[in-house]
């Protein structure tokens, strides 16, 4: 006889067949076929749903991501990348491989991870021009290198210029003398606006795309007086009226002071009311001899009353005081 303790056992033991289907083996093979995700990255998606819950009026970087908005469903993905997270972002493409396409490696370009752009490259996955125009922009030469070796896509007019506005004259050499690809004169013009006078120089001797006149206007207004200074002296594209106007918005009396010892652009009269506002008197004495039909001492605005009476004091010559003694 049986004991009752041993029949008990085998009523609530599962059957042969359910001990096989829930090997361990077994259950992973036929959850591979599911569409879920593994249990350890549910915390990443949880963190994505609270900000996307929260993003109403803030500022995301879905963008950088090279996302279409926060709720694109490969945010989790891109994120990851960014991070160089290559554990989550396996385990992820494991479960849903749809997820992977050209803008992963351009998004690893971006933030210049080459270990995921090389990784990415070994599976045979596809990028676009973007992903070195990127690289180049945030300064990634090793990516930039890497692509231009072992890529086919190259690269558009993007990548020299965002080099040059960032300032970073090893790529644009590196584009120069490995890339046929074309730029624009906003190369050279966004270049002068940051103050990067070795590209400025760079481009000026190097390159044919030139500069327009909003590059002096950009340097000028900025403060870059060197820069403003080598494209009077190299350049034919001159200036318009905004150098000086934003030269002296800004406070930079000695780019004003080189404009109207060097140009003939001069200034509009909103300079003029901005020196007067800000009691910048020795800026109000050069600008108003591009305006001597302005008659600044007749203006009915009482914002520039004060300014007003301070410069015509500076004007006005003081009678010396005779003193009399005993009398006299």
């Amino acid at each position: 006889m049986v004991p009752a303790s041993t029949t008990a056992i085998a009523a609530t033991a599962p059957p042969p067949s359910m001990s096989a289907l829930t090997t361990p083996g077994l259950m992973q093979c036929l959850a591979s076929f599911q569409d879920g995700l593994y249990e350890d990255l549910l915390p990443a998606h949880a963190d994505w749903k609270r900000e996307l819950d929260s993003a109403s009026g803030k500022h995301v970087s879905f963008a950088q991501l090279l996302l279409t908005s926060l709720a694109d469903t490969r945010y989790v993905l891109h994120a990851a990348i960014a991070r160089a997270d290559v554990a989550v972002m396996a385990r992820l493409l494991r479960c849903r491989p749809h997820l992977l396409t050209s803008d992963a490696m351009d998004c690893a370009a971006s933030f210049g991870h080459l270990d995921l752009v090389r990784y990415f490259h070994n599976g045979a996955h596809p990028c676009t021009a973007r992903a070195m125009d990127l690289a180049a922009t945030h300064g990634h030469a090793h990516v930039v290198e890497f692509l231009h070796r072992h890529r086919r896509e190259g690269c558009t007019e993007r990548a020299m210029q965002g080099a040059a506005e960032a300032g970073h004259l090893s790529i644009v050499q590196f584009l120069h003398a490995h890339r046929h690809e074309s730029t624009t004169n906003r190369a050279m013009d966004y270049a002068a606006r940051n103050g990067h006078f070795d590209v400025v120089r760079f481009l000026h001797f190097h390159r044919a795309e030139g500069c327009s006149s909003i590059a002096m206007d950009f340097a000028a207004s900025h403060g870059h007086l060197e820069i403003v200074q080598f494209l009077h002296s190299y350049r034919t594209e001159g200036c318009s009226t905004y150098a000086m106007d934003g030269a002296a918005r800004n406070g930079h009396i000695r780019v004003v002071r080189f404009l109207h010892e060097h140009r003939t652009e001069g200034c509009s009269k909103k300079a003029l009311l901005h020196a007067i506002q800000h009691h910048q008197l020795e800026m109000v004495a050069i600008l108003r001899s591009y305006h001597h039909q302005y008659n600044l001492f007749h203006s009915s605005s009482s914002m520039l009353a004060r300014a007003k009476q301070q410069l015509f004091r500076r004007r006005t010559p003081t009678r010396p005081h005779r003193y009399f003694l005993h009398g006299r």
